[in-house]
């Protein structure tokens, strides 16, 4: 369910389940991982291309799991944060595509990517607080540093959706493209990165990272705890309850 397309010194790593909407489960998360990992140990790659398959980019996590762990005594660690922990250990520069909706961990992903195109019908949310979670990814660290305070209170507390446009203006996208033309405008730019010299390119995003990367690291794990916690919660059982009808 993730197809890992090689190119020319980039690597693509496509969200391929679009009969739920390329929602995200378990074994895609750790696909990723596999993909992330892979592409920063080949010295042959100098970018990632994440993408979802058809309109969508991702419905985000797939709630069928949610559901699993918090009926589960002993739950399974959080496939997903671990897949957000690869990405911010990922020194290759990382792209996002973004076609349709990018829901949850969907929008989250985002601000570990250093470069995110959006097709002009993309729209993103994150409806934590009304499912009874907190935010995750630690985005309660890098939304308000990349977006500031007030759209980061609109996206993860009052649930608010922006469009394509919006999300470019707020820094949430870098551009905006035609519907459609997200993947291709990605690739472009990753062939630009394909001629850079490989080490440069990795130094450089390690110093990007560096004075906010234990902030988000910080973050991750305190998210971590209260996700856990909350994800067992009545609010929480009776929204995804609600949700399964």
């Amino acid at each position: 369910m993730i197809r890992n397309v090689t190119g020319e010194g980039y690597v693509q790593l496509v969200i391929d389940r679009p009969e739920k909407k390329n929602a995200l489960t378990r074994a895609m998360y750790q696909a990723l991982i596999d993909g992330i990992r892979a592409a920063a140990a080949d010295a042959q790659v100098h970018a990632i291309v994440i993408s979802g398959r058809g309109d969508v980019f991702t419905a985000g996590n797939d709630l069928d799991d949610f559901r699993a762990r918090a009926s589960d005594p002993q739950p399974q660690p959080s496939a997903g944060l671990a897949f957000i922990e690869a990405l911010m250990d990922c020194d290759v520069p990382v792209i996002a595509a973004v076609e349709g909706l990018a829901i949850g961990i969907g929008t989250t992903l985002l601000l570990h990517c250093d470069a995110v195109i959006a097709g002009d019908s993309a729209c993103f949310k994150t409806a934590f607080v009304d499912l009874g979670l907190v935010p995750e990814a630690a985005s309660t660290v890098t939304m308000p540093l990349h977006l500031g305070a007030r759209p980061a209170a609109d996206l993860l507390l009052f649930g608010d959706t922006l469009d394509a446009t919006q999300a470019a203006r707020c820094g949430l996208v870098s551009r905006v493209v035609a519907a459609g033309e997200a993947r291709a405008e990605a690739l472009a730019l990753a062939g630009r990165l394909a001629g850079k010299p490989r080490a440069a390119l990795l130094a450089s995003k390690r110093l990007l990272k560096a004075p906010w990367q234990p902030l988000a690291r910080e973050a991750l794990a305190r998210e971590r705890e209260v996700f856990a916690a909350r994800l067992r919660s009545e609010d929480c059982r009776r929204a995804l309850a609600r949700l399964a009808r």
